[in-house]
């Protein structure tokens, strides 16, 4: 190849390898200017995701800090009590009471509970409520519980010395409750039958006192002939000393029942009590003192006394536990020791397994068992058993 040839072809070789290089560095410029734009567009995008964060909910960003829920705190409501268990649940609802160390609460959408007292990590009320202390002084004002100290007004007070809360001002209203069970059956066709039960229970109870007057009653008739006609009335009023002593000034029980010859029976005594169990799910209670017993027959035999009167001595235990959180079981147990023309020794027992169906509705199941040691015989000379025993099943209602 001539000189002029070879000059001509390295030439044209540098002006192609000069194009290529242009191009090159044309699409190198082009990807680094894209990529540029790129990442500066999401930046954008990000920060104003972040700004429209920031607007809508001031105190988030994307790196949100979670909360645990014991770092909650309860909301200030004027219309709701809130309260807060050792789960860390959260409820609002309203206060009803505290009793034996179990908070009654009505949530706003779980209906009543009962929560037990150990198990509250947090409770304020909307309202005033009264406080009851183990001094037996009482205190209104809103309770606020938290970090283990609790409030009256912002008045700090001990825990351990509460004894009872009860919602709103102290009225007589919050004092009373009540429990009526109905049982009975009907019967018609080759024989007609009717058999009823009741037993009826009231409570007043304030921080100081106690008043309960319990009743059970019992009729059947069988074509147009009585088979039972019993009743009985115990009432006594308690007046506490502390938590677990108490005195009573008085006891009273009316007791009739024609087919065991009573016309009617009045034991009237006074004497000491002590809880021997006093916490959220069970109470155990002993009384007891002297007494006087009056008992009037209702037929006897020519010549016999027609009525009769007794010292006696009067022994009581109550035993109220709670099964589940449904199921109670209440007993009772009365022992008395008379002279022999008024029964000698006599006891009432009564056992009740209470099964609740709703907040005011209960299945209640119960076995009575009364014994008269030494009964009277009627104007024909007939002696009656000295046992009786019934079970009943009935239908409560909480009043």
């Amino acid at each position: 190849m001539d000189l002029v040839t070879q000059r001509f072809a390295r030439k044209k070789t540098s002006r192609f390898a000069t194009k290529w290089s242009m191009a090159l560095s044309c699409v190198s410029l082009s990807l680094v200017f894209s990529s540029s734009l790129l990442s500066a567009t999401v930046s954008a995008e990000v920060s104003t995701i972040e700004v429209m964060a920031s607007q809508s909910h001031p105190s988030s960003s994307l790196n949100v800090t979670s909360f645990t829920p014991e770092q909650l705190s309860l909301p200030q409501d004027t219309e709701y009590d809130w309260l807060q268990l050792t789960s860390l649940e959260l409820l609002k609802g309203e206060i009803k009471n505290l009793y034996d160390d179990q908070l009654e609460f009505e949530s706003d959408e779980l209906d009543t509970i009962f929560i037990d007292w150990e198990d509250v990590k947090e409770l304020q009320s909307a309202s005033v409520v009264s406080i009851g202390f183990l001094d037996l002084s009482t205190k209104s004002g809103q309770l606020i519980v938290k970090e283990g100290k609790m409030y009256i007004d912002g008045q700090e007070f001990e825990r351990s010395q509460m004894l009872t809360i009860i919602a709103g001002e102290q009225t007589e209203s919050n004092y009373w409750s009540s429990k009526i069970s109905l049982g009975a059956n009907f019967r018609s066709g080759n024989t007609e039958q009717i058999d009823y039960s009741a037993i009826a229970k009231t409570v007043r109870r304030t921080t100081e006192s106690r008043f309960n007057i319990d009743y059970l009653g019992n009729y059947s008739k069988s074509d147009s002939e009585e088979k039972i006609n019993n009743n009985r009335i115990n009432t006594n009023f308690d007046w506490f000393l502390s938590k677990q002593f108490y005195v009573r000034p008085i006891f009273a029980e009316i007791y009739t029942d024609k087919f065991l010859n009573i016309e009617y029976k009045v034991t009237v005594g006074s004497g000491l009590g002590y809880n021997i169990i006093d916490n959220s799910k069970t109470e155990w209670s002993i009384s007891g003192g002297p007494a006087y017993t009056y008992t009037k027959f209702d037929n006897v035999e020519d010549g016999a006394e027609t009525d009769s009167n007794s010292a006696t001595m009067v022994i009581e235990t109550v035993y109220d536990t709670e099964i589940t959180s449904d199921i109670d079981f209440v007993t009772s147990y009365r022992v008395q020791y008379g002279n022999d023309d008024s029964g000698g020794y006599t006891h009432h027992a009564l056992a009740t397994l209470e099964i609740e169906l709703t907040d005011i509705f209960d299945l209640d199941l119960s076995f009575v068992w009364d014994r008269t040691g030494k009964p009277q015989p009627d104007s024909d000379g007939n002696t009656p058993k000295e046992n009786d025993y019934q079970f009943i099943v009935g239908f409560g209602i909480d009043i």
